[in-house]
């Protein structure tokens, strides 16, 4: 649906907008405003993929995990990539071998998006690998560990974090999934959207869990320490930011995968498996 409004602009600035409303590049104003504004809302969109660390530890009998093809010859790296190709650009925040694997097989785009490779010399915790990217980043961009699997709609987060960063003055809005079954993965409580407190590291016994996949303001970097310590989002930042009541939670009804073994790539690639063929049949149904 089209809303009609009145726009103010300097008039050097609509001359020479006007020489491309050309019947060719673009047939009036509103398409240009309108395709300059959304290349904007595209280019702007920023994402951080974290895999620092140890690089063995990203391996599943000494491959990469994130390399290992979960349904056809798509890998997990390839869907999450898929999902970020409408961005401006992705950063890939990891130690040489990963950023080196990684060039190889992507180079430096993506889709749409730029990818920009920034190198981890030593794991200080993955806070202070978010930390590296700190110089690049704008006021708000999206963080993704690089060996999680997602459904969810990424542009709808991005927008439910502009609501609670405007409004209530929130830094982070983290992905959380009612009833999972992944220990690995932290427990949250939640007063409406707001998360008012995150267990990680022990057996979580409630039904909220955390999912690392958030969107963060640049504020979030008052809460990392500058110089060598190591320090830790889950352990160190979380905490300081729910204390502050600035941490939100984005509840999702979608599976979250988070590989760290075998048998758990092979629950990916099954229920991958399992959702192609179920689509397949529906569309069958519905040619009949």
């Amino acid at each position: 649906m089209k809303t009609r409004t009145s726009l103010t602009l300097e008039e050097d600035i609509l001359k020479e907008a006007d020489k491309l409303v050309d019947n060719i590049n673009f047939s009036s104003r509103s398409e240009l405003v309108e395709e300059c504004i959304r290349r904007y809302l595209r280019d702007s969109e920023t994402a951080v993929i974290l895999g620092g660390g140890d690089p063995e530890k990203l391996k599943i009998d000494g491959k990469f995990k994130f390399f290992i093809p979960v349904i056809g010859n798509l890998t997990l790296l390839d869907l999450l990539l898929e999902k970020l190709e409408s961005f401006g650009k992705i950063y890939i925040v990891a130690q040489k071998e990963v950023i080196d694997a990684c060039f190889e097989q992507y180079g430096e785009k993506s889709g749409n998006a730029e990818i920009i490779y920034i190198e981890e010399k030593k794991e200080m915790g993955n806070a202070k690998t978010l930390e590296l990217a700190k110089d690049k980043l704008g006021s708000r961009f999206l963080i993704l560990p690089i060996d999680q699997y997602y459904e969810l709609d990424l542009s709808d987060l991005i927008r439910k974090h502009s609501v609670n960063s405007t409004i209530f003055k929130g830094i982070v809005t983290l992905v959380a999934t009612p009833g999972s079954t992944d220990r690995k993965m932290g427990n949250i409580s939640m007063s409406g959207n707001q998360i008012i407190d995150h267990v990680e590291g022990r057996d979580p016994k409630g039904k909220i869990m955390s999912a690392f996949a958030a969107v963060c303001d640049r504020k979030i970097f008052e809460y990392i320490p500058k110089g060598s310590v190591r320090w830790v989002l889950q352990e160190d930042v979380y905490p300081k930011l729910i204390k502050n009541g600035a941490m939100f939670g984005y509840i999702t009804e979608h599976p979250i995968f988070n590989i760290h073994s075998r048998k758990e790539l092979l629950e990916l690639k099954k229920y991958l498996e399992e959702k192609t063929t179920a689509k397949r049949q529906g569309s069958a149904l519905k040619a009949k």
